[in-house]
């Protein structure tokens, strides 16, 4: 994938060379000024979500999420140690805000401590954890907010309910699929 990115790189300077020479240098440094502005405004929705999430887990909020989450939890992921349940409920709070960032390192500590020693493939908890964290159920879509707001969209927060609705088809698809062919696979022996 990197190359073709880079064959399209060459092939539009070679163009831009040919068809408007004075025009690289302008296009190249307002590609590296949105770039880095674009990735400042990320990092900045990315470090103020896992600050809160840090605050949520240390202020007990997270234990009762996870408490909340106790029931829904159970029925994806069957029965697991509160440590996991924790890591869990952060991995969806985080990404029912919209903060995968906060999210993923939640769900790889989860995914740690379901894993066993010997175990040399994904488990339906592990698999469910995945398709979760891959659909990810957005309440409000905080990333995307902050990347319209600062490409100057008029109003930011219109995709929410769009998102919420999407996110949640393809979330409840993705737990009914996993479902089956989880179920499917106990019954083949696999």
């Amino acid at each position: 994938m990197a190359l073709f990115f880079l064959v399209m790189m060459i092939a539009s300077c070679v163009w831009l060379l040919f068809t408007k020479p004075d025009a690289i240098l302008a296009t190249s440094l307002n590609a590296v000024t949105e770039s880095l502005l674009l990735a400042v405004t990320l990092a900045g929705i990315y470090i103020f979500w896992m600050a809160l999430a840090e605050i949520a887990t240390r202020s007990g909020l997270i234990d009762k999420i996870a408490k909340l989450l106790k029931k829904p939890i159970k029925f994806l992921f069957g029965k697991q140690s509160d440590e996991v349940n924790n890591y869990v409920a952060t991995n969806i709070a985080a990404n029912m805000i919209g903060a995968s960032g906060a999210a993923t390192p939640a769900a790889i500590s989860a995914i740690e401590h379901m894993a066993t020693p010997e175990q040399t493939k994904a488990s339906p908890p592990m698999i469910m954890l995945f398709i979760l964290a891959a659909t990810s159920l957005q309440l409000i879509p905080t990333t995307i907010i902050g990347i319209l707001q600062a490409n100057g969209s008029a109003d930011p927060a219109r995709i929410i309910l769009p998102t919420f609705i999407v996110s949640l088809c393809s979330t409840v698809l993705g737990v009914i699929l996993v479902k089956i062919f989880c179920r499917e696979r106990k019954k083949g022996g696999r």
